[in-house]
């Protein structure tokens, strides 16, 4: 009688991805993401980020330099609270006066934490980067997209949202943000998986998330 070999607990484990590497895979996704549009923005996060996952300095067209630091939060369906905008207006209030919280989140934000955000007193902006799901590309974790029928034509990653508080105007206030659709013929135009978010500055397009 012929035995079925069941895959090893290490075998099955090499295939398993961790917490801290599907949120570094995503640190990693939004520093690519903002250096497309111009910036140059590093990762630090790990032990003593003190709550900043990036950091770098933003250069848009005919603007002066300014700064951002940022922190990530790659979460599959849970969005984002004001505990946590609140925490991160106490990283805020440690940093220079030439700077922007940016606060990455892959499923967006409730309506009580942009409210938050949005009445702050610091330099503050909201964006929803949504991801495909994380998985083991080689030895390396990496953001892949999955066959989802019509939906897989989405192969990359896309804002879907970007907000920010009358305290960042100084900074990002000249930008413009449009809906950008894949499909003007789908059925719902509200469905966010159907858009992403083009970024304007003086009127003219920054490179695409």
């Amino acid at each position: 009688m012929l035995r079925r070999r069941l895959p090893s607990l290490t075998t099955h484990c090499r295939r398993c991805l961790s917490t801290v590497e599907a949120g570094t895979a995503y640190e990693n996704l939004t520093t690519a993401a903002f250096n497309r549009l111009g910036a140059q923005v590093k990762r630090v996060g790990g032990a003593g980020d003190k709550g900043v996952d990036f950091r770098g300095p933003w250069s848009l067209p005919n603007h002066e330099r300014f700064y951002v630091v940022g922190q990530c939060k790659h979460y599959e369906r849970k969005r984002i609270g004001p505990s946590v905008i609140r925490e991160w207006e106490g990283v805020m209030s440690r940093q220079d006066y030439d700077t922007v919280g940016v606060m990455v989140a892959s499923s967006g934000f409730t309506a009580e934490s942009a409210q938050v955000a949005l009445s702050s007193v610091y330099p503050m902006a909201l964006v929803t980067l949504a991801a495909d799901d994380i998985k083991i590309a080689g030895d390396t974790p990496q953001i892949v997209a999955e066959d989802r029928g019509r939906k897989a034509r989405i192969s990359k990653q896309g804002i879907r949202g970007f907000i920010w508080n009358k305290a960042a105007d100084p900074f990002i206030g000249r930008l413009v943000v449009a809906k950008k659709h894949y499909d003007v013929h789908v059925y719902d135009l509200d469905d966010p998986a159907e858009f992403t978010i083009q970024l304007l500055w003086d009127g003219k397009p920054l490179p695409e998330l």
